[in-house]
């Protein structure tokens, strides 16, 4: 599925796949009355959990997009090889070692449930690897946009932190069911 794409894109496009594969897959297991339980003061229900997740990917996905028409606009080639899965690794962003307050403009405001945030997360993340793949072969590296928490990051980053985002969130979830 990947074997015509740049080894970076590739390796990006399957963690994407693969995170939100897996998110579906813990997200099936979740009784439906148990979406909109709010586990407490300044906690997120599971379908505010998946509402935020499709808010940032959304926003991520056109901020991408646009810095994608920037690097297309130079026709600048990637040149590098090397992996950029381990580029955000110094954040951990996968794992809920701490919280971290959301900005305002990706907090959930809809009350949308489970299957709805899911429907537009999936719809976002589909943009999203179409982008990437049409970007293959482009020097994805070389432009970069601020993250209102992580700092500046390249297209690249941008990418892996949706995946990593929603391992996060994830991780967040089976604790929820499982308490």
């Amino acid at each position: 599925m990947t074997d015509h794409l740049h080894p970076r894109v590739a390796e990006l496009v399957d963690a994407l796949h693969t995170a939100q594969h897996d998110f579906v897959a813990l997200l099936a297991r979740i009784p439906a009355e148990q979406g909109d339980v709010v586990p407490g003061e300044g906690r997120w229900s599971i379908a505010q959990h998946v509402e935020h997740l499709a808010i940032v990917e959304d926003g991520a996905g056109r901020l991408i997009a646009k810095l994608i028409k920037q690097v297309q606009s130079t026709g600048a080639l990637e040149t590098e090889r090397t992996t950029v899965l381990d580029s955000l690794d110094h954040v951990q962003l996968w794992t809920v070692r701490k919280r971290i307050e959301a900005p305002d403009f990706v907090k959930p405001t809809e009350g949308l449930s489970i299957a709805e945030g899911l429907a537009r997360l999936t719809a976002s993340r589909t943009r999203l690897i179409d982008a990437f793949q049409r970007a293959s072969g482009l020097a994805l590296g070389s432009a970069m946009a601020p993250h209102p928490v992580l700092g500046p990051l390249t297209i690249y980053q941008w990418g892996l932190m949706a995946a990593q985002h929603q391992r996060r969130h994830a991780e967040s979830i089976a604790a929820l069911v499982a308490a």
